[in-house]
């Protein structure tokens, strides 16, 4: 057995897994807001590696809230998410980052978000009620793109839109990309609110191509990521050993 397979096979504490579920909305909102352009400007101090540091400690002690897939996933994403941010951000400047750079953050908040959207789809309640669920999640995704599109005149959710619609359709409107959804337009309103990082208005310099701030359907770009990391977990979970492991429970979501 690898280092890589003791780390990801040790016994899951449900303990942390309670306090994930509980603290990430609060958590959320306090590291962003260490991070906020307000408190930088009020105290003329960088405080961004705090939130670094704080975001670190709580993506690692998320681990021990997780199954040995869940791990994987979360780990993987960490470096996965990074390329991405690089790619969005950097290179084509969809939106900038409060210093211009990515924050080291970023990539394991992330990881957390991505963890705390599989945590929550596993939910007893959620699994109940998923048939009544799912009719309610299309009426407020219809609500959200309509309104961002008709009143705030955000074209780019458009094309957003319709890479959320080609995910859902191809993953059969599986309940956790709606609750991912949801849970990354929590943290684009909170991140953009304190300043953290800001959507370029005409992205790609296309004068006709118009964002908010943030694009209500700026998780799409998430979801497709979602799709990368499961693909990846499961061509990687044989070689460490993951693939008759006992206390997996439950499988990987289909990628």
């Amino acid at each position: 057995m690898t280092l890589l397979t003791q780390l990801l096979t040790f016994e899951t504490s449900n303990a942390v897994k309670r306090f994930i579920l509980i603290t990430f909305f609060p958590f959320t909102a306090l590291v962003l807001g260490i991070d906020s352009l307000q408190l930088a400007t009020a105290y003329g101090i960088n405080t961004q590696p705090f939130a670094n540091l704080v975001i670190i400690s709580y993506f690692m002690l998320l681990l021990f809230g997780l199954r040995p897939e869940q791990r994987l996933m979360a780990m993987i994403f960490v470096p996965f998410s990074a390329i991405g941010e690089c790619i969005f951000s950097l290179v084509f400047g969809l939106y900038i980052y409060r210093l211009e750079m990515v924050p080291l953050y970023v990539p394991f908040g992330h990881g957390v978000l991505f963890s705390m959207g599989l945590l929550v789809a596993e939910l007893t309640i959620i699994q109940r009620y998923e048939t009544q669920l799912k009719p309610l999640f299309i009426s407020l995704y219809c609500l959200l793109f309509g309104g961002a599109i008709l009143f705030l005149h955000d074209s780019l959710s458009i094309i957003f839109g319709l890479v959320f619609l080609w995910v859902l359709r191809r993953k059969g409107y599986q309940t956790m990309y709606f609750i991912m959804g949801l849970l990354v337009l929590f943290v684009e309103l909170t991140g953009t609110h304190w300043g953290c990082w800001a959507w370029t208005p005409h992205p790609f310099g296309q004068a006709w191509l118009h964002a908010t701030n943030p694009p209500v359907g700026a998780f799409a770009c998430y979801v497709l990521a979602d799709l990368g990391v499961m693909k990846l977990a499961r061509q990687w979970k044989p070689l460490l050993g993951l693939a008759n492991n006992h206390d997996d429970i439950t499988a990987l979501p289909t990628a």
